[in-house]
Parts: C-alpha cells; structure tokens; sequence
C-alpha cells in the first residue's frame, strides 16, 4: 500500500512540475489574442503591478485613523479588506461620516510622508524601456489621487514612459467601475479593445473586462496570468 501510495504522488507531483514549467505557458499562449486584436497599448495598474506601495499604504492608512482617535487595523486585515479598494469605499467602512473629499485630502497629506516606503516592483523600468522600444503606447490607471500620483512616479523617476495617466480623483467612479480604462484609452487615442489592462486586484480585473480590454492579471486570475513583469515581453 506504501509502495502504491508513493507512485501515486510521484505521478501527481510529476504532472505539477510540468505545469509549472510547461503547462501554464502554452495555456498562456493558447489565451494570449494575438491575432485577433492589434494590440496598439498596455495600461498598467500602479500599486501592487507598478509599485510595491502595500507597506506605504498601510502606513497612510493607519496614520490616518489615529488622526481620528480610531484603532490600528492589523497588515492581514489591511490586504483583505482594504488593499485595491478605493477612497470612497474605505471612507464608507472605516472613516464613518467622513466625506470623500476629506478623506483624500488627508491621504495626500499623509502618503507624501510615506513616499520613501514605496519601491519599484521587479523589472519595472526595464519591462516599461522595453515597451516602449516596441513602439506600444503606455497608460497608468489608479484610484490613487493626482498629487500623491505624480509626486510618487517623479520620486522614482518613472513619470515620462506614461503616454497617459488617470486617477481617481479624475473620474466620476473609480476601479471596479471602467471610467478610468476607458478615459485612459481616450487619451492614448486608441479602442478600449487595443489595449491589454495589467492589474494585481479583483477590482481591476473587474474594470477591465467591464470596459473590455483583454486583462493580465498579476499574480491573479484573469484572461491571462502572469507572475512577473518581465512575463509581458513575451506577450507584445
């Protein structure tokens, strides 16, 4: 029966590596549309895809909730429920009767003194060289605000490979809704089916396909998985 058992999970683990290395790739490759679209830009979600900002975030996040005499929520509970939300959601379940446009006020005010804590995400500068170098147009989608945007992308000297760049503070409705894919298309000049949307949450999975982009998630479920930015390279 040992012996038995044994081949059993030799077979299984066998057929695990193989998709691992193979497996997922043709599975990939059999997804990836490349002949059916012209894909003409890549828009990319900021944190989490772009920049590892979940410790800055967190900060923001509780600093902010001091502020009003509220408790620290703890890190499993802030990427559960918080991380990849918006503004508006977090006003609505943590910031009880305070409005919006206060909330991102203080948000700006206090993630300018986080910005230190956010890095690039691995091959970031170099997988948004390479797309470039291959003539794609580049677009950036983000419930962050303006200010704490732009003082963020210049602090890590990325701003000038975007073509485009929305936020949610430009938009009437943020990530899950599609407003800031579709204005971000609108401003590349290009069909909202041209563009491959990267993103890292269900939000923006939502997005994308709601607007209908073909959508990569990283490190999630979507038309496409990668776990890598570097993966892209293979894709346009």
């Amino acid at each position: 029966m040992n012996s038995y058992l044994t081949l059993i999970l030799s077979i299984i683990a066998i057929f695990a590596i193989y998709w691992v290395f193979v497996g997922q790739r043709k599975y990939n490759e059999m997804l990836m549309p490349k002949k059916k679209r012209e894909i003409k830009a890549v828009i990319f979600d900021m944190d989490g895809v772009i920049l590892d900002s979940k410790e800055a975030w967190l900060k923001v996040f509780n600093s902010t909730r001091k502020k009003f005499n509220l408790p620290e929520i703890s890190e499993k509970e802030f990427a559960k429920k918080v991380w990849g939300g918006s503004v508006e959601s977090d006003a609505k379940k943590y910031f009880k009767n305070k409005s919006v446009g206060e909330m991102g006020k203080i948000y700006i005010e206090e993630f300018y003194k986080f910005t230190e804590s956010t890095k690039l995400m691995p091959n970031a500068k170099e997988v948004l060289q390479k797309i470039r170098e291959k003539r794609l147009k580049i677009g950036l989608v983000t419930n962050t605000y303006k200010k704490s945007v732009k003082k963020t992308l210049e602090y890590h000297k990325i701003k000038d490979y975007f073509d485009a760049i929305v936020c949610g503070d430009e938009v009437e409705k943020d990530k899950p809704y599609p407003d800031e894919i579709i204005e971000a298309c609108k401003r590349l000049k290009i069909n909202v089916d041209e563009a491959i949307l990267v993103g890292d949450t269900k939000n923006d999975i939502i997005a994308g396909r709601a607007a209908g982009c073909f959508v990569i998630g990283y490190n999630i479920m979507a038309d496409l998985r990668i776990s890598g930015l570097s993966d892209l390279l293979e894709m346009v």
